[in-house]
């Protein structure tokens, strides 16, 4: 048994090896940019989101506290001039407003909460796609060819050089994700 698991082992790091190298690490590194900025871009929509719900509640409680102010106002109106058949739908009126103001502001603190967290995580995220473009430019850098190296094979590389402007696939990619991100595009 030992031996078929070492040959396993075996198979599967020889089948890991062949996969690293037919992968071009400068297009991973383009796609995980990629990738981290759509995620971004979405939690950024869902932050506008929770924005816009939380505006929602602030008018809607603004709304309530008006209608309340305008129950209390004309029950004070009605009790002073002794008319207490009006007094009991505007205490009802007045009391539904309060509840409902309070379910409101109970709403506002779970969304402004969840909206606390989402920045955070927003902002970790955002340092996190900074740090892999940086790695990305400093990993292109690194792997440039200089004249020497430009030759006949270099072409047979999975990334595909113009030896004439030196400029290879993935730093096109990684341009144009940066070119999309500055005009704030999504891919």
């Amino acid at each position: 048994m030992a031996l078929m698991t070492r040959l396993a082992r075996l198979v599967r790091a020889d089948l890991n090896a062949i996969l690293d190298r037919l992968e071009a690490p400068e297009l991973v590194l383009a796609q995980s940019v990629r990738e981290m900025e759509q995620a971004l871009d979405q939690e950024r929509r869902t932050l506008a989101g929770l924005d816009w719900e939380l505006e929602r509640l602030a008018r809607r409680d603004q709304a309530l506290a008006e209608d309340e102010t305008r129950a209390t106002d004309a029950l004070a109106e009605g009790l002073a001039e002794g008319r207490e058949a009006l007094a009991r739908p505007l205490i009802r009126r007045r009391l539904e407003a309060g509840r409902r103001r309070a379910v409101i502001q109970r709403q506002g603190v779970e969304r402004g909460a969840e909206r606390d967290r989402l920045a955070q995580r927003l902002a970790a995220h955002t340092s996190r796609l900074d740090d892999l473009r940086s790695r990305a430019d400093r990993r292109l850098a690194e792997t440039a060819p200089t004249e020497d190296e430009r030759s006949p094979t270099w072409e047979r590389d999975p990334v595909r050089w113009d030896p004439d402007t030196g400029v290879s696939d993935a730093e096109v990619e990684l341009e144009l994700l940066r070119l999309r991100r500055r005009q704030g595009v999504t891919p």
